[in-house]
């Protein structure tokens, strides 16, 4: 698991884009040699974040696009906050420089 404390989160992490912003960045610098099989011989990255230009708007509009594939324990569909059901990707610590 990547633990982290909620005083790890910068101030600046006001809103719930921010956040997944924040998280998938940091989950994309920890876990970039891990993959899962998601279909026959298809391994995927199981976390990938990144901005990209998009071009097919006027103005062209930088996003961040990601990608997040978490294991879930067999019952969660027997419950309602699926959260609680997430399966650990990796034991790496939260990088300093993602904590200000």
């Amino acid at each position: 698991m990547t633990a982290f404390n909620p005083t790890d989160i910068p101030s600046s992490v006001n809103t719930l884009e921010k956040l997944i912003v924040w998280a998938s960045t940091i989950m994309n610098d920890l876990y970039t040699d891990t993959t899962a099989i998601e279909s026959a011989g298809n391994a995927e990255r199981t976390c990938q974040s990144a901005p990209f230009l998009v071009t097919a708007v006027t103005p062209p509009t930088w996003r961040v696009i990601s990608r997040t594939s978490i294991p879930l324990q067999p019952t969660w569909r027997r419950q309602q906050k699926i959260w609680q059901f997430a399966v650990d990707i990796g034991s790496a610590a939260i990088p300093t420089e993602y904590k200000s």
